[in-house]
């Protein structure tokens, strides 16, 4: 199989897609593994927001905080789902916790034939996090059953993220713990996230674990909570080589991202910048060097003296 022309989507993350060799691969399941306060949900926010972008259809279920503070948490950290959905209230359904067990097993596969029926082009699809309906099912034999005939319905409707939990005691995380070992056995794609708790450049990391049909990259990378993106992950160690059109197309889209979201800036020095650099991106002659006169055309310094 040739990995480099399956159809992928963009994470919406900084970085991320780089690793994943161009972005989730379309159709598949996709976990975000961390302890709690990682950044699992940002990673989740910044998915949903991407997709609205791309005119993705969205579905967002939490089962945890409400979808008011979800909003708001995203706001907080630039990622303005209110400026590009008019709608952003329905983006996200709360799932109370006595009715979840219901909701995986009834509910759910239902709306996903309702969705398959009505030809949605794709779906982004969140389960955030993931964790309590582990609860639900205590043993890995119950919870394989119920995730695997879940993760049929859903990946037949387009890609999902969602979070996984993962045990943290006096600090030490334990990503082969019983919590997590299911719906990482069953994911096309893994990604571990940590707080390590060292400062520095690496007091926060990524890594991916596993991404089936991707000849992704190894190692441990540098990750910080960015904003307007939410987080970024640092792949500057990375060998980029602006002949492979797979790294450009990754690069590419990145900057577009971001080009996009100082179109819609209160600044109108911002909204001009981001105008040049829309037309630098959209002159494929000599794309090595315009990608890499966009980069410093956005980036914070040069948006700072253009602020000042």
């Amino acid at each position: 199989m040739n990995m480099s022309i399956t159809e992928r989507i963009s994470s919406g993350i900084e970085g991320l897609d780089i690793l994943l060799q161009g972005g989730m691969i379309k159709n598949t399941i996709n976990s975000i593994v961390g302890s709690s306060g990682t950044g699992k949900t940002t990673v989740a926010l910044a998915y949903i927001y991407q997709g609205l972008l791309e005119g993705d259809h969205t579905l967002y279920l939490s089962f945890e905080e409400t979808p008011s503070k979800l909003i708001a948490g995203a706001e907080s950290l630039g990622i303005r789902i209110k400026e590009v959905s008019q709608n952003f209230t329905e983006l996200i359904h709360l799932v109370e916790s006595e009715k979840i067990v219901e909701f995986m097993t009834n509910i759910l596969p239902a709306l996903a034939q309702k969705l398959k029926h009505k030809n949605v082009r794709h779906t982004r699809i969140i389960l955030d996090p993931l964790t309590p309906i582990l609860w639900e099912f205590p043993s890995e034999k119950e919870q394989r059953k119920v995730l695997t005939k879940i993760y049929q319905h859903l990946s037949s409707l387009g890609t999902v993220l969602q979070t996984v939990e993962e045990p943290n005691a006096f600090g030490q995380t334990d990503i082969g713990a019983i919590e997590t070992r299911v719906p990482i056995y069953l994911s096309d794609t893994v990604v571990h996230i940590q707080n390590l708790g060292l400062g520095g450049k690496y007091n926060r990391t990524c890594k991916i674990v596993k991404s089936r049909r991707t000849a992704h990259h190894e190692g441990i990378f540098p990750m910080h909570f960015a904003q307007g993106s939410g987080i970024a992950i640092d792949t500057s160690s990375i060998q980029v080589e602006y002949n492979d059109p797979l790294v450009y197309d990754t690069r590419y889209n990145e900057l577009m991202k971001k080009v996009k979201q100082m179109s819609k800036d209160k600044d109108p020095k911002k909204r001009i910048i981001a105008q040049i650099a829309k037309n630098l991106l959209n002159d494929r002659q000599e794309k090595g060097d315009k990608i890499e006169l966009v980069d410093a055309l956005t980036s914070p310094q040069i948006l700072q003296e253009v602020k000042k």
